[in-house]
């Protein structure tokens, strides 16, 4: 455990900003901590300026809904997703210029950078996972074995490993180098709907929709911890230096667990119906929020 401390100002709502017109669907911290980012349902993302006023940019690109965005971890990139089946590579700077590349013949719902910020993964309705390099925007290799649309996928901080989850009701560890699932955590009441890595690579937090929490050890291939936290939990993340776990929910709660301690620290309110996504920034001194409400707080 590291030497990190939530104390009673930890919790308090520093911003409520406005901007999107429709739901938010996913946000990402710069690794500088210098900007953040927020999709959105319509059609656009933007870019949160943390040194400039909470100045925004809107980016414009996509044809439909951007289902999720992430910067990349050397942070010159930010990738964003969307039903139009594409996968967008910005440039995160005023001017806001981006490439894109068709990625799956059904809506993309899920993306995550390598940690060498090299590749890039993606999840869609095609029930595929697909690893493309980024630079020459090619398509390396198909991680296949889910039966379901895919909700969240994610690389482990090796960078050896992949997991991903998906409406079969499946939680799956992928070997790099040879695409094979080399287990299945399976779920008997709800379906999954976001995954978190630890930077130990071993503990993997999921959410589900029946509104637990579960964390699995990956190497001993088990279920180590079972929270039972909101009514339908929409998303989950690891601190980067603490073994604490934030979670969402459509209840419109996030709440914070202490994983050492097995226990809720705090319940945090503010949006006005569900959160649909939240994250810790690189140094674990903030967190984000998105919700139905259109609101990033």
């Amino acid at each position: 455990m590291s030497e990190t401390n939530l104390n009673e100002e930890y919790s308090v709502l520093k911003l409520n900003l406005k901007g999107h017109k429709k739901p938010i669907t996913g946000i990402s911290f710069d690794p500088n901590s210098k900007q953040f980012a927020s999709s959105s349902e319509d059609n656009s993302i933007m870019v949160w300026n943390m040194l400039q006023n909470i100045r925004s940019y809107s980016f414009i690109g996509h044809s439909d809904i951007v289902t999720g965005i992430e910067y990349s971890p050397n942070g010159k990139l930010l990738a964003s997703c969307s039903q139009d089946q594409t996968v967008r590579i910005w440039v995160p700077t005023i001017k806001g210029t981006s490439t894109d590349f068709r990625a799956h013949t059904s809506a993309i719902r899920a993306l995550a950078f390598s940690p060498d910020s090299a590749k890039i993964i993606t999840g869609a309705n095609d029930k595929s996972i697909k690893l493309w390099n980024v630079a020459r925007k090619q398509f390396l290799s198909s991680f296949l074995g889910h039966n379901n649309w895919i909700r969240s996928i994610q690389f482990s901080p090796d960078g050896q490993s992949i997991a991903s989850c998906a409406d079969d009701q499946t939680v799956r560890v992928w070997d790099v180098a040879s695409g094979e699932c080399v287990h299945v955590f399976r779920a008997s009441k709800g379906s999954p709907t976001c995954v978190s890595m630890h930077k130990n690579a071993n503990s993997l937090a999921v959410a589900m929709n029946s509104g637990s929490v579960r964390v699995y050890d990956v190497r001993a291939k088990k279920l180590q911890q079972h929270y039972v936290l909101h009514d339908d939990t929409t998303s989950v993340c690891w601190h980067p230096n603490a073994n604490y776990l934030l979670s969402s929910g459509k209840d419109g709660k996030l709440i914070v667990l202490d994983v050492m301690e097995g226990r809720p620290l705090y319940t945090i309110g503010g949006h006005e119906g569900a959160v649909s996504c939240v994250k810790f920034d690189a140094e674990g001194d903030h967190f984000a929020s998105g919700g139905a409400d259109r609101h990033v707080m």
